[in-house]
């Protein structure tokens, strides 16, 4: 177990009132910014410890710094402030109770909705945008969901939804009960209905009457996704400690290519608004667009899943050979899916030793972080808990494991999750919160993680963990991306099945991954089946969907 030293924070302090000096964090940080931080203290008293306080404080000592950079233009701190005023004072009328959900891509309307509906008091749920009516229905119902502020693609999902404008569980003819239908505010519209009038004037708003909450969708492949709930409280010593090991300052320029509804997003944005920084945003992912940052010198901060960092890689050879300069940003944060050894080296030959690899979940909140020199003695590793977090490789009983055991990794700190909305919850052993992952930590103290504890194959009563069969195939010419899974089998139980995506251009064979991993791996590792695809199934945080895999692609057998 890695037990963190206690802080001097105090439960509900802000964590710079605790900083026993003007130590190069906290100069950054602007801690010591006198102006700064009477308008966070301000802000704190106005709305309570949220992201409300940190904007109303940006916009107080920045005022007229673009606080977002998007296809509509440039927005200043106070704007932005305002706006979201304007927005909290409506929704206050408007309704009384239930819950606001959000369903944008990346544009100034998420962040404008997520700080005004917390200012309103009411709680906001973050909606997936790759959910489907049917599971949109269930979420909305399931939360509360009185208002939707959706953007303009989503309405023919939200009219397929089958929402009526009657009270709900009232029965149409056919005696089949309708949904009532949420109030729907667009969020990049114009006009009536839409986000736009809110940013003109300046409603006075008086503080919430309660502390509002937010309600992260989990990442699952199957089934509705959970509503993971967090409370918004002052930040702890592990937010400060996360702070002091990757260089933010104030007055950066980010680009947060993830999607601000997933955990990993939301976090990247929120400190950009506590630094009073810049985020250039766009709505969905495109590795172009980063190379043209790169190449602009305009990014400090770049926020990432590991699949969008090999795509940059494969937009910059094509940089280079155009004769592109690129640089790199100060800080390249890789989170929300595993990041490969092999990966990490690659990204750090080509723009330096400035990735940063965090670890953590939904519901956990941030468990681990890797920095550059942790990745370059130990590719793959995850890192070591920060202040402020406990970690522990636990065996089925609870009990710690030595390091080099693999076993369940459990993670403890201010920054869990108080439980799902249907009332469940993770496992816990005392403090200790179970990820669902599986891991060992290494005789440095630094964490491996193997992968999901459900994904594991059992092959002949050998145990396969998919990820390092992944990471060998995708080390072998011509792969572009490689998926592993554990398909039934009369003999074995399971057998290794690879689905493999070849790089434009390429024709891979059978045969010649399997000599290329017989190199590499155990026999009992190398796949049974080789099926060829032109895309894996993802999630939009790039997680592979498994279980729709096993349909896919012409199989070649060994």
């Amino acid at each position: 177990m890695t037990a963190c030293p206690k802080s001097a924070v105090n439960a509900g302090q802000p964590f710079w009132a605790a900083v026993g000096g003007p130590t190069p964090t906290a100069l950054r940080l602007g801690l010591f910014d006198p102006l700064f931080n009477s308008a966070r203290l301000y802000g704190i008293a106005r709305w309570g410890p949220g992201t409300g306080a940190m904007l109303a404080a940006a916009a107080s000592r920045h005022p007229l710094r673009a606080a977002i950079v998007d296809d509509f233009g440039s927005m200043t701190y106070r704007d932005l402030d305002r706006s979201a005023s304007n927005l909290a004072a409506y929704l206050r009328r408007a309704m009384p109770r239930g819950s606001v959900g959000v369903l944008c891509r990346n544009h100034r309307g998420f962040l404008l909705a997520q700080v005004g509906i917390e200012r309103a008091g009411h709680d906001v749920v973050m909606l997936s945008t790759a959910l489907p009516a049917g599971r949109l229905v269930e979420v909305v119902e399931r939360e509360n969901i009185k208002v939707l502020i959706a953007d303009t693609e989503f309405l023919p999902l939200i009219d397929e939804c089958g929402f009526s404008d009657k009270p709900a569980g009232h029965a149409e003819p056919s005696g089949t009960p309708r949904r009532e239908r949420p109030l729907l505010l667009v969020a990049d519209g114009s006009g009536e209905g839409s986000l736009q009038p809110f940013s003109r004037g300046l409603s006075w708003i008086a503080s919430p009457s309660r502390r509002a909450g937010v309600v992260l969708l989990t990442s699952g492949t199957t089934g509705v996704p959970k509503g993971a709930r967090r409370a918004n409280k002052a930040p702890g010593p592990e937010a400060y400690s996360i702070l002091e090991q990757l260089p933010y300052q104030v007055g950066d320029v980010y680009h947060i290519a993830s999607p601000l509804f997933h955990a990993w997003g939301l976090s990247q944005s929120t400190i950009a608004l506590s630094t009073a920084s810049t985020l250039i945003l766009h709505r969905k992912f495109d590795a172009e667009v980063v190379i043209d940052l790169l190449e602009s010198r305009a990014l400090d901060v770049l926020a990432v899943v590991p699949l969008m960092l090999r795509r940059i890689l494969f937009a910059a050879a094509d940089a280079d050979d155009a004769g592109r300069v690129l640089h790199s940003p100060r800080i390249v944060a890789s989170s929300g899916n595993v990041l490969s050894g092999d990966l990490a080296l690659e990204w750090m030959d080509r723009f330096g030793d400035r990735l940063f690899n965090l670890y953590g979940s939904t519901e956990t909140g941030m468990g681990t972080i890797a920095r550059p020199a942790d990745m370059r003695v130990a590719p793959g590793t995850v890192g070591r808990a920060p202040r402020g977090v406990t970690l522990s490789i636990l065996d089925p009983d609870g009990m710690p494991l030595p390091p080099g055991q693999t076993g369940a990794i459990y993670l403890s700190s201010a920054m869990q999750f108080s439980g799902y909305s249907d009332g469940s919850d993770r496992t816990r052993f005392g403090s200790l919160m179970e990820t669902n992952d599986l891991g060992y930590l290494d005789d440095r103290g630094l964490l491996h993680v193997n992968g999901r504890a459900g994904d594991m194959i059992v092959t002949g009563g050998e145990n396969v963990f998919p990820s390092a069969v992944e990471e060998a195939l995708e080390r072998v010419f011509g792969v572009e991306a490689a998926c592993v899974v554990g398909l039934p089998h009369d003999d074995y139980g399971q057998v290794v099945v690879a689905f493999v995506v070849a790089r434009e251009g390429v024709r891979l064979e059978a045969e010649r991954l399997r000599r290329a991993l017989v190199e590499d791996l155990p026999s009992y590792m190398v796949p049974r089946e080789f099926r060829f695809v032109e895309a894996l199934p993802m999630t939009t945080t790039g997680k592979v969907i498994r279980h729709q895999l096993a349909v896919l692609g012409q199989a070649e057998r060994l």
